[in-house]
């Protein structure tokens, strides 16, 4: 490799989850080919079926045989790690090497935000970076809490967490680190430097064209292609967040095989078919939730967005009801959905065969 460096600057998109990353990252993967021609580029690395470019955490982490970025990648201890980050190295030499006239490389992944917890580990995926990049920005987005958590809390469920319906705020709670933003930021810029901190709030209602891409575009100085992904990872309505919830009890995956590939296809047609709003929680338990935040946002504000009035995030909770949505699973429901996958369109695996639930009804009747 020659001594020059091919790239001037990298732009990291850290997350943080459940902000868009995957339609974000869709995007720069689709237009992968448009973007080199303006000198920005997206690497290919390991390319998974995983747009979210975990390899690059997976490198770094203290113990990534532990989480699913390892186990996907077959990376079972440190000596296995070790020869995974040399790979890697050796397929982005070869992969750079052939590029001309780039000026910008483009990283994403969210699991930066949600994986990365040691500042060693941030230290050590800044230090490989260095061996072909001159300079870094880290772009991030910042969510109000409760919003972030009632989406995640989706995510959980097709994952198949087991979660406690009689309190959701203790799941919610679990893991009060994810939530402290204030801390987040703090890390990444200790080791990058405060002028390389590119941070946003999401919010929709400042998006241009009502496009969280367009706004991604704008802060990360891309230009714009007319290829959009579709929507991918959304929320869950009351109708879907119940299915998967019984789902996860009568049939759970595996014990020993994590990717349950006739599960995966049954929750991925559940969330398609019944994406939307649910509301667990009460306006008063929202607000009490997001409250517990306030010094945490606060400090985010006065150090990534001091020109920002107080307080950071909308306060407005009016989309939450009054008193939570039911917890009691319907029976009418159930029946919807039944019929909705019966009806459901052929997926291109399997052209040939109309989707039955005669597939899942041995898991179902368990």
């Amino acid at each position: 490799m020659s001594s020059r460096k091919p790239f001037k600057k990298c732009i990291l998109h850290i997350g943080t989850e459940k902000t868009g990353t995957t339609a974000i990252q869709q995007y720069l993967r689709h237009n992968r080919d448009a973007l080199a021609k303006h000198g920005i580029y997206h690497p290919l690395a390991a390319d998974t079926e995983h747009s979210s470019q975990w390899e690059f955490v997976a490198i770094v982490h203290h113990a990534p045989w532990g989480q699913d970025t390892g186990r996907e990648l077959g990376i079972t201890d440190k000596t296995s790690q070790a020869a995974f980050k040399d790979s890697l190295r050796d397929r982005l030499d070869a992969e750079f090497e052939s590029l001309e006239s780039t000026d910008t490389l483009i990283i994403s992944s969210e699991h930066f935000q949600s994986r990365l917890y040691l500042e060693r580990e941030i230290t050590d995926l800044k230090a490989f970076l260095e061996r072909w990049v001159e300079t870094f920005e880290v772009l991030v987005y910042f969510r109000r809490q409760d919003e972030l958590a009632l989406s995640l809390l989706s995510t959980r469920l097709k994952s198949s967490a087991q979660v406690t319906l009689d309190n959701i705020l203790r799941t919610l709670n679990n893991t009060p680190k994810y939530y402290a933003y204030d801390e987040i930021y703090t890390r990444w810029a200790d080791v990058f430097g405060s002028d390389a901190m590119h941070a946003r709030v999401y919010d929709p209602e400042q998006w241009p064209n009502d496009s969280l891409v367009s706004d991604f575009c704008v802060a990360a100085g891309l230009p714009e292609f007319s290829i959009v992904p579709h929507r991918h990872n959304r929320s869950l309505n009351r109708q879907g967040f119940q299915f998967i919830h019984a789902l996860n009890h009568l049939y759970p995956n595996t014990p020993g095989d994590w990717k349950d590939e006739k599960r995966a296809e049954l929750v991925r047609r559940v969330g398609k078919l019944f994406a939307g709003k649910y509301y667990p929680l009460s306006r008063h338990q929202a607000i009490s939730f997001y409250r517990q935040f306030d010094k945490a946002n606060e400090r985010l504000r006065a150090m990534a967005f001091p020109e920002h009035p107080a307080p950071l995030f909308s306060e407005d909770f009016s989309q939450y009801p009054e008193e939570a949505e039911s917890l009691v699973p319907d029976f009418n429901d159930a029946v919807e959905v039944a019929v909705a996958l019966w009806n459901s369109t052929p997926t291109e695996k399997e052209p040939d065969e109309k989707p039955s639930l005669r597939r899942w009804l041995p898991w179902l009747k368990r």
